[in-house]
């Protein structure tokens, strides 16, 4: 006739059930709010790495191309202006170091070797130093071309 509280009778569940159900619940809802949460704060930051990604090449592609463009105003004999514009040249090309180790400490891997920039940098040095002799350019200005030339197509590819 009389039964206990916690024993199951008519389909009816007890109130230590009830109440372990309505714990289960909220977890679950707040589980599922830190879901979402996580979902609407990591969207952007993923957007937002890939287009710094793609500043990063943009970036690089500008430094190459301004590079390349200012050993085609090099003059075969040393000119008065050649050594700013080899400055303007190993400016560009650091910049595309400095890019290019960003990238890389970002994504694990860089857009170019950095060994490839350091030859371009070891060139301009060799020409620089050619100039304060005073002797022929020529085969250093071609060198260089040749070595920007090969970096801008590298570079051109990048996605």
């Amino acid at each position: 006739m009389y039964r206990r509280y916690s024993q199951r009778g008519d389909g009816t569940m007890s109130l230590s059930q009830i109440n372990h159900n309505r714990i289960r619940n909220v977890i679950i809802l707040l589980l599922l709010a830190a879901v979402i949460a996580l979902l609407i704060i990591s969207v952007p930051m993923m957007l937002g790495k890939n287009n710094a990604h793609m500043l990063y090449i943009q970036q690089m592609q500008k430094e190459c191309k301004e590079a390349y463009t200012d050993t085609t105003n090099l003059s075969r004999t040393a000119g008065a202006d050649s050594a700013s514009i080899l400055s303007r040249v190993r400016s560009n090309i650091h910049a595309m170091r400095v890019i290019n180790n960003l990238n890389s400490a970002e994504n694990g891997q860089p857009f170019v070797e950095d060994g490839k920039l350091q030859i371009l940098l070891n060139d301009v040095d060799r020409f620089l130093n050619v100039l304060s002799t005073g002797m022929a350019t020529g085969e250093y200005v071609t060198a260089l071309q040749t070595g920007l030339a090969e970096m801008q197509d590298i570079v051109v590819s990048l996605e």
